[in-house]
C-alpha cells in the first residue's frame, strides 16, 4: 500500500512538472512564471490527493462499506493488515462478520484463524460451520456438520458449537446427544429466557422419548413450540402476523412440514427471534424480545425489522432449497396485526 502511494505521487510529481515546463521556459514575448508554475504544480497534485480519496481507494474501503454500522470491522481489517498472525483478531473479525450476516466473509476469516491455528481452534472451527450453516448452502451442510464436530471434539463446552451441534443431533434423531448438549448449555448459566428455551427443549426432547417416538419421526416432526398464551410477547416489541399461504402453493406444503417464523435486523445477523410451530394455515403468530434465543440479541422497542415465515420439510430452521416462505417489513412495537403471506420457492 504505501509502495503504491509513493509511486502515485512520483507520477503525479512528473505530471505537474510536464504542465508546469512551459510557465517555467523564457520567451521572447514573456518572462518566466515561477509563481503560476508553483501554483499549478501544488494545485495537481491535491487535486490527484482528493479524487483517489473519492474514487481512487474503493477496493481498500470495501471492508468498511461492508461493516453497515458495525464499527469494529474496519479497525480490526487495518490492524490484520498490519498483524497477519493474530488468530484472536481473525476470530473477531469473523464475529463481526457473521453479526451483519456477511457469513462470506465471516467464513474466509475464521477459515484464516484456523490456518493459524494448524486446525485446533475450535472457537474457528464453530464459527466455520456456523458460517455455512447460515448462509443456506445445503451442498455443504455436511461439512458445517462436521467442523461443529470437530469444535466439540476439541472442547465441548463451546456455546455455538452446541447449540448448532443439538440442532443437528436433534435433526438426525440422536435425541441423547442433542439433550446432553442442551443440559451442557444451560449449565453454563445463560439469561432466564435462553434457559427458558433451552430448558423446554429438554422437556420436549422428554417427552418425546416417553412416548417412544423413532428417531425418523422425531427428525421429521420437530415439536410445535409453545402457544402464544403461554409465553406471552413483551408488548414494547411485539409482532403480531397472520400467516397464509397462497393458492398456488396449497400442493406443495410437505406432510408433517413445520412453520418457522423468524424477525431479522435490516443489518443482518442471527435472528433477533424465532417461533416453530406444525405448519397448519392459516394461523396467527405472536413474537417479541421474549423470543431471543443468543443473549444480548434481541428485538428493541420500535425497531425496524423483517419478518420471514418459512415452512420446513426437513423440520430444520436452516434455510434447503425448495422451502416455501414470505417476508414482510416490520416496526416492533407498532405495526399491530398484519398479513404474512408465504408465497415465494427458496432456490
Amino acid at each position: 500500500m504505501t509502495g503504491f502511494v509513493i509511486a502515485a505521487l512520483l507520477l503525479a510529481v512528473l505530471a505537474a512538472l510536464f504542465l508546469a515546463w512551459p510557465l517555467l521556459r523564457r520567451r521572447p514575448q514573456a518572462p518566466a512564471a515561477p509563481l503560476v508554475a508553483a501554483l499549478a504544480v501544488l494545485a495537481l497534485i491535491l487535486a490527484s490527493a482528493v479524487l483517489y480519496r473519492l474514487i481512487g481507494n474503493r477496493g481498500w474501503t470495501d471492508i468498511a462499506a461492508a461493516s453497515q454500522g458495525s464499527g469494529s470491522i474496519p479497525e480490526l481489517a487495518r490492524h490484520l493488515e498490519r498483524e497477519p498472525q493474530d488468530q484472536a483478531g481473525w476470530l473477531s473479525l469473523g464475529e463481526a462478520y457473521s453479526e451483519i450476516g456477511q457469513y462470506a466473509l465471516a467464513l474466509r476469516a475464521y477459515e484464516r484463524a484456523n490456518r493459524l491455528s494448524g486446525g485446533s481452534n475450535a472457537a474457528a472451527l464453530a464459527g466455520m460451520g456456523e458460517s455455512l450453516l447460515l448462509s443456506g448452502n445445503g451442498a455443504r451442510a455436511d461439512q458445517a456438520s462436521e467442523y461443529i464436530e470437530r469444535a466439540l471434539q476439541l472442547d465441548g463446552n463451546v456455546p455455538k458449537a452446541l447449540f448448532y451441534g443439538a440442532i443437528i443431533a436433534y435433526r438426525q434423531g440422536h435425541l441423547d446427544v442433542a439433550r446432553a448438549r442442551f443440559e451442557a448449555m444451560l449449565a453454563q448459566s445463560p439469561p432466564d429466557n435462553v434457559r427458558a428455551a433451552l430448558q423446554k427443549e429438554i422437556d420436549d426432547i422428554d417427552a418425546r422419548q416417553r412416548s417412544g417416538a423413532t428417531p425418523s419421526s422425531v427428525a421429521s416432526q420437530p415439536s410445535p413450540g409453545p402457544p402464544s398464551a403461554v409465553r406471552p410477547p413483551d408488548a414494547a416489541t411485539a409482532i403480531h402476523v397472520h400467516v397464509t399461504l397462497a393458492p398456488s402453493l396449497a400442493g406443495q406444503v410437505p406432510a408433517n412440514a413445520s412453520l418457522f417464523v423468524f424477525v431479522r435486523s435490516p443489518d443482518g445477523g442471527p435472528p433477533l427471534a424465532a417461533r416453530r410451530s406444525d405448519a397448519s394455515l392459516p394461523q396467527d403468530v405472536d413474537l417479541s424480545a421474549a423470543d431471543s434465543m443468543i443473549a444480548g440479541r434481541s428485538v428493541s422497542p420500535g425497531q425496524s425489522v423483517s419478518v420471514i415465515a418459512r415452512i420446513s420439510a426437513s423440520g430444520s430452521p436452516i434455510t434447503h432449497s425448495g422451502d416455501l416462505y414470505g417476508q414482510i417489513d416490520y416496526v416492533a412495537g407498532k405495526s399491530g396485526p398484519r398479513a404474512l403471506q408465504i408465497d415465494k420457492l427458496s432456490p
